[in-house]
């Protein structure tokens, strides 16, 4: 899935919604808000995207688009070094995993089987300040009201039967404590399963880091699996920048789960029988090229044919 001008607005539109977020112009070195705005939008205009747009030209090349997680990358590359804070959302993924732990302490969540933790899992998905779409901590976090376009858990379940191995591809922080209620059936109900969850090389926008799972209420994702750095900076899964040990990871597991939206738009186009991609529809690109309605859940065995 490549970029479209609709991406690039969406980009500049989180950095300047981030931007609001800071408390004085204390909070942050020179240069200015309007600066660092101006230095977006001379990034952005540098990306290619589908159908030749950008924020102030009317054509680019555009024989070398890019998935928007790509073009992400210098974008907050510029705002941590603008701010001269490598990872300016710390305290937002701070709140998120303190937030998500007193969401699944206090809710009434259906855990008992394989179909209910994926959907928890899947309800984690709603944090995220990279995309189109806002949440909130008190509203947004209803089981009841999960609705998915897409729930390929058939697939899911032959494919966990005879499998020795599994890749967990991590999303936003705060998400990877509903990924743990997932993990943990997976842990009791295939004991014998070797998994590895995958996280972000390093910081970009809210999505999870190692530095971010020394958190003490992220604990016990380290007692279910071998929790890795993916070496990407990319808030998603590019294959084709992956480290070569990342790589074979990938190639190797017999299962791979890869979560948020981010995942789904750098590896739908990689067919393969053993990949899941789960995630929530955010944005009307996404929605417009999956054929998922904005706001559905998503389930998808991503092996082609049928579902290309």
């Amino acid at each position: 899935m490549n970029l479209t001008h609709t991406c690039l607005e969406c980009l500049y539109r989180q950095i300047e919604n981030f931007l609001h977020t800071l408390q004085s112009p204390s909070s942050y070195a020179a240069p200015s808000q309007a600066e660092i705005l101006s230095q977006t939008k001379r990034i952005i205009n540098s990306l290619p995207t589908i159908g030749g747009d950008c924020m102030d030209a009317d054509s680019i090349d555009t024989d070398s688009a890019l998935p928007p997680p790509k073009a992400a990358i210098a974008i907050y590359e510029n705002l941590a070094k603008a701010l001269n804070e490598p990872d300016p959302y710390k305290h937002i993924k701070t709140h998120s995993i303190e937030s998500a732990a007193r969401i699944l302490t206090n809710a009434t969540i259906p855990t008992s089987t394989l179909s209910d933790c994926i959907k928890v899992a899947a309800l984690g998905n709603v944090i995220d300040y990279g995309s189109q779409s806002r949440f909130s901590f008190e509203s947004d976090f209803d089981f009841a009201q999960l609705s998915f376009a897409r729930f390929d858990i058939e697939a899911f379940e032959g494919g966990l039967e005879n499998a020795k191995s599994l890749l967990y591809i991590a999303d936003n922080a705060g998400e990877n404590l509903f990924d743990v209620v997932l993990l943990r059936h997976l842990r009791a109900h295939y004991p014998n399963l070797s998994i590895v969850y995958l996280v972000r090389g390093k910081p970009i926008i809210n999505d999870l880091t190692m530095e971010d799972l020394a958190h003490p209420l992220c604990a016990e994702i380290h007692t279910l699996c071998d929790v890795r750095s993916s070496h990407l900076a990319s808030p998603g899964f590019i294959y084709t920048d992956a480290p070569a040990d990342v790589r074979a990871l990938f190639d190797n597991a017999n299962i791979i789960v890869a979560k948020g939206m981010g995942n789904y738009e750098c590896l739908e186009s990689l067919k393969r029988a053993n990949l899941f991609l789960l995630f929530k529809v955010k944005c009307s690109v996404v929605a417009q090229y999956s054929g998922f309605g904005l706001g559905k859940m998503v389930f998808l065995h991503n092996k082609g044919g049928e579902n290309a």
